[in-house]
């Protein structure tokens, strides 16, 4: 119900209907690797170009680990607001579980780093005004990265 009064007062005033910021992908590194899964960071820059702030209530991200292992996607919840008129830094911890730790031990048998895929969406908005912005960023992880992933696992089953 907070969003009623300022669109009353555009409508009165005849604003503009607000747009969709743009989400600029930065980086996306691997933070940790353990025998469970992959520790992401993400960071997007999110522009928002409009005279009132936008919150932003989740981001979701699908990652995909070499050309095909889906490794899942999860939900962040992300209460923030992206300030009017002004570039705002998103930085997503992300984690997922390993799905198929065959697959990513062939990875590992080979000495070239692994690339990943981040898919996502940025839901902004609210009750009135609900908008989903995507994005995609690229990263890999290194052979050793993955061969200590696999290594740690075998141990665990053996213990």
């Amino acid at each position: 119900m907070r969003l009623l009064p300022i669109v009353v007062v555009c409508l009165a005033l005849g604003c503009s209907k607000p747009v969709p910021p743009t989400i600029a992908p930065d980086s996306a590194t691997v933070t940790a690797v353990d025998p469970q899964g992959i520790h992401l960071n993400v960071t997007l820059t999110a522009t928002n170009t409009n005279s009132v702030d936008l919150p932003v209530q989740d981001v979701t991200a699908h990652v995909v680990l070499g050309p095909s292992l889906d490794l899942g996607t999860v939900t962040l919840p992300n209460a923030v607001n992206l300030p009017a008129g002004k570039a705002t830094k998103l930085d997503l911890p992300i984690q997922v579980q390993w799905t198929d730790m065959v697959a990513v031990a062939q990875m590992a048998a080979t000495p070239a780093p692994v690339p990943f895929t981040v898919d996502g969406t940025v839901e902004l908005g609210g009750p009135l005004l609900h908008v989903g912005v995507p994005f995609q960023i690229n990263g890999s992880m290194t052979h050793d990265q993955l061969t200590t992933a696999v290594s740690r696992s075998v141990t665990r089953l053996l213990h």
